[in-house]
């Protein structure tokens, strides 16, 4: 374990109280109409007479160092995390150093090993393998680092401090009551059914397309047709989806797993000129603006925060540090998005501070 002094876990306990009080305040301008579960604040310690020299060493510049992985930053919700990361964390003064795994399980075990070298004060990741990065996680926390996940976990029972998610299950469970309804009030209850899913993304992309298959097979009425890997890609997604309406001309609805693959379907489907209606997951400012503007093919989308998420899982890095124990995981859920809905949905402040970052 890394020496870490008893002064500089009761100033980080000190600063979390602090400054979560001030998060606390200012999240609700910052935070889409998601439901989001408050993060529990930290107490602050006591402080006694031998502590006080802390404000010597918090003006020496001894900031607390945060090494952020992303899964991916080609998605824009990724983006969108990492600008909260830095915006965020600089806030509550500590310095985030952010590496992109793009996906790859290698280059995100690399990473994580070059952060514990590096000796950052704690590790936020998002985990492209739950299994594959057991080892290295394990390694950090060894170290004395503690390891946060955020948009997925870790197997391995207390392996990682906490996991700041959302409800993936729920988000599929979603979006296949919107399919379900849309059925019953538009296709006399009888549809055919498309699935564009993402099998690496085993800690989001599969518990989400579990809920919504296990939704929708309590319908009668609606009968799976096709059920292919759209690979994360706006260009797959499209290629799948001609393949599909080619065996299925008659396809009513498709589900998509992120935003580049919802609309990579909504491509194929008017080129082919079907009548086929798309759902998707995601999160980006292409997307919502196709609802403002009532899109002809994609009807709704199931959309997470990043802000929620990046805030919830830098909120758990102080009392991480100060030895507290973690709720093993605080979980947030996604909203439904439709033509009806979106202007109630704060996005354009989240893309903005990216933009102009």
């Amino acid at each position: 374990m890394r020496k870490r002094t008893v002064k500089r876990l009761l100033a980080v306990g000190l600063a979390s109280a602090m400054l979560l009080g001030t998060a606390a305040c200012g999240k609700k301008a910052e935070e889409t109409p998601a439901e989001t579960e408050a993060p529990a604040e930290t107490e602050a310690p006591a402080e006694t007479e031998e502590e006080k020299p802390e404000g010597e060493e918090a003006a020496s510049g001894d900031k607390i160092t945060v090494g952020v992985n992303l899964y991916y930053k080609r998605d824009e919700y990724y983006a969108d995390l990492d600008s909260t990361f830095k915006q965020y964390g600089a806030e509550l003064g500590y310095e985030i150093v952010v590496t992109d795994a793009d996906g790859d399980v290698p280059t995100q075990i690399h990473q994580v090993e070059d952060f514990v070298t590096q000796g950052v004060d704690a590790i936020l990741i998002a985990v492209a393998d739950p299994d594959a990065l057991i080892p290295p996680i394990q390694a950090a926390v060894d170290a004395g680092i503690p390891v946060i996940c955020y948009d997925g976990g870790i197997n391995g029972e207390g392996v990682a401090a906490t996991k700041c998610i959302f409800d993936y299950p729920e988000n599929g469970r979603i979006a296949g009551d919107w399919i379900c309804d849309y059925v019953d009030q538009n296709l006399d209850g009888k549809a055919k059914v498309a699935v564009l899913d993402f099998p690496p993304s085993a800690a989001v992309g599969v518990p989400t397309v579990n809920g919504l298959l296990d939704r929708l097979a309590q319908h009668d009425g609606i009968d799976i047709v096709a059920q292919q890997d759209g690979k994360a890609s706006r260009v797959d997604s499209m290629a799948a989806m001609e393949n599909i309406l080619t065996a299925n001309p008659d396809l009513d609805i498709v589900y998509a797993f992120n935003l580049d693959m919802t609309i990579g379907a909504a491509n194929a489907i008017e080129a082919a000129g079907s009548k086929c209606v798309a759902v998707g997951g995601g999160w980006g400012k292409e997307g919502f603006e196709m609802l403002e503007n009532d899109h002809p093919i994609i009807k709704a989308l199931v959309s997470s925060s990043p802000v929620t998420q990046a805030q919830d899982a830098l909120n758990a890095v102080a009392p991480a540090l100060a030895g507290e124990e973690l709720p093993a995981e605080t979980l947030s859920h996604a909203t439904l998005l439709t033509k009806d809905t979106i202007g109630d949905f704060d996005w354009r402040s989240v893309v903005e501070a990216r933009e102009t970052e």
